[in-house]
This record gives C-alpha cells, structure tokens and sequence, in this order.
C-alpha cells in the first residue's frame, strides 16, 4: 500500500480541492486521488449520487478502488495462477479462476458485483493480496460473464450464482472461506451463506443492495430491457425487441462484449443456447428482484437474512442518503438483522483493508494441508 496514500493526505487534498482552486502538477495529482464521488467537475447526478454500481462489464466507470484499480505497492510481485474449473456432473459449467498469493493459508473469496467479471476487478483482488500475503485470494468469472462459460438455468441468477460457487468452493478446497461479495456479488454470497453455512467463516457485504428503487432500476437495467412485454419506469428497452434468437442476442452490449473476449468453444456454447431459455432466465430473475424489493436486501426475505449465522462486515463506499441503490438505511437495518455484524463506511483502499484484514483474521481458519 502506497504509503503517500494515507486517510489523513487525502482528507486534507479533498478539502483543498473543494474550497481553493489547483494549479500545475500539485493539481493534477490531487485530482487523481479525490474519489469520483467528491469530484464536482463529474456528472455527478449520472455517475455517483443515483449510480448502478458495476452496471456493465464493457462501460463501467465507477469507484476506482474496485473497478480497474490501480496497482498499489508490491501488486506486481503478486503470484497468481489461473484455471478453468468444471463444475460438472453438478452444475453444467465451467468458470474462470484467479488465485492470487496461491499458497496463502487464508481463503478469501471476491465476487465482483453488478454485470462484472475478473478483467475489471482483478485489481482489487490484486492490492488484497498485496497487502495481506497470508491470504488465498480467489476472484472469478460467474456463470454467462467473462470467461466463464454460457448456462442460463431455471431458478434466479443469484440462486444459481450461490449454487455454482458451492461446487466451486469444494472443487478449490477451501471451505469454509471469506466471502468478499460487492452489490450483485454479495447477494449470490448470501445465498451460499443461507443454504451452506459450512462454506463460509465469514461474510463481507461491500455494498448491500436493497429498496425499492434499487428493485425497479437493475431488475430493468439487467433484465427487463430484453423484454417488450414489461413495462419499464427507470430505463428503455432495447433496440431491436422483440429477441428471437441468440446471433439478436449476441448484438446487444453486454454479450458482444462477452463474444468478443471469449475462446471459440465459449462462443460457440453461446449460440447454442436456446433463446427461449435466455428470455425466460431474464423474466424469472427481474421478478425474483421485484418481488423483495420491500425487503432489507434485495433479493432475500428478512427472515432469511436474520437466519444468517455468520459473523458479517457490511462496508458501504458513501455515506450519501442519495444513493438509491445501496442506501445507508437499509445497510444500518441489516445490522440490526444479522447478529453478528457491523458496518463501516470505507472508500477509500486503506480504509477497506483496515476493516477487512482483521475481520477476515478472526473468523477465517487457516488451510489444512492441501
């Protein structure tokens, strides 16, 4: 970790670059370190105060601390190894893995949020395992994201997500493990948590998605826009509605980013699939995210929540009442949910590291041997 990046520095530039104008290279530097969400020249209103977070894999812009992160010091001595892990007979798919500090004693799982996928958050994975030589750090493509393979399933995107990365924790053998999840990430980690509480020591939500309007907004931005028969209030459909085949499919934003980084088999399992089995993932998912949308995280009942037996962190990157998606009232309700929790606002890299490191220390046991 940069040692020039410290809280008390960059609390001290952020106050300078909101009260004085800068000038020349001093200016420039500190413009680097002021987090987007305090720098006025921005679209704020687009970017920050009613942000998607990690909306798309191909376009995302948002929160530099997550989101093709810098490398902090000592990153590039990083080991990594990567693998492609088949999650067969159990779960038809095969999903890309990053190990980072691969003979780290410590599993820490991290699973990116919203639509993204290892080539956009290997970096923080990266500046973790950097800073903390001890842990095992694992980061991984979900199912139908980056590189890991197209299998579209019956039940909701996040049960499914929790399901596979079961299998995977048993393929890596490192149960019971961290589980870092952020937004979307976090949601298919609390359903492992829910369903194999043998698969986890301890659970970090970074952030926890909940409302209504965080409900309505990604159940359109992520599934409702391929369907013309929902009426949609936060977004637009799609071009080129309604969908018949998979090639229609393959020209919308998200997937022609995914054909575009994928190996050939992939492609080729990509327009395999059945169109009717796309559509009918994106109408089961959206509902399933409607449908708690008055719960205190979005897509799981309360009562499932407050069922949790694990000791929790929830980290939230703001602390704005404008953020809609990932609102402060409804991290705070969490708390009072889970009972072995806390909550800390972190937006900074060292601020994460100082409430993770620690917390994932205490709960996580150290590996047997492998």
């Amino acid at each position: 970790m940069k040692n020039a990046t410290t809280k008390a520095t960059l609390r001290v530039m952020v106050l300078v670059a909101v009260l004085t104008p800068l000038s020349g290279a001093y200016a420039a530097n500190a413009e680097k370190a002021i987090p987007r969400y305090l720098d006025t020249s921005r679209d704020v209103q687009n970017e920050e105060i009613d942000v998607t977070l990690f909306r798309g894999a191909a376009n995302n812009s948002y929160f530099e601390v997550y989101w093709k992160a810098v490398p902090e010091e000592g990153a590039e001595k990083v080991e990594m190894e990567a693998r492609a892990v088949n999650l067969r007979p159990e779960r038809d798919v095969t999903l890309h893995v990053e190990i980072y500090n691969p003979n780290g004693t410590i599993p820490l799982i991290v699973t990116p949020g919203g639509n993204g996928d290892t080539e956009g958050f290997r970096g923080f994975a990266k500046n973790v395992a950097a800073a903390a030589p001890e842990f095992k750090v694992i980061i991984y493509d979900r199912r139908n994201l980056g590189l890991s393979q197209v299998t579209f399933g019956s039940e909701p995107q996040m049960v499914e997500e929790g399901e596979d990365l079961h299998v995977l924790i048993d393929r890596l053998g490192v149960a019971p493990t961290a589980l870092y999840g952020m937004s979307s990430g976090a949601r298919s980690n609390m359903v492992l948590a829910s369903r194999y509480p043998d698969d986890i020591a301890a659970l970090v939500i970074a952030p926890l998605t909940g409302g209504p309007y965080a409900a309505a907004r990604l159940s359109e931005d992520y599934f409702f826009k391929y369907l013309p028969e929902k009426k949609l209030t936060t977004r637009r459909h799609i071009d080129g509605l309604p969908l018949t085949t998979m090639e229609a499919v393959a020209k919308t934003d998200l997937w022609r980013g995914y054909l575009a980084r994928n190996t050939e088999e992939n492609r080729e399992r990509f327009f395999s699939a059945d169109i009717a089995d796309f559509l009918a993932a994106m109408k089961t998912t959206g509902e399933h995210l409607q449908a708690t949308r008055y719960q205190t995280a979005l897509g799981m009942e309360d009562q499932e929540l407050a069922a949790l037996n694990v000791p929790a962190v929830l980290i939230l990157h703001h602390d704005q009442y404008s953020d809609n998606l990932h609102p402060i009232t409804n991290t705070r309700a969490a708390t009072t949910l889970l009972a072995n929790s806390s909550f800390k606002f972190a937006p900074l890299l060292p601020e994460i590291l100082e409430a993770l490191l620690p917390f994932v220390e205490e709960h996580t046991p150290k590996l047997k041997n492998e």
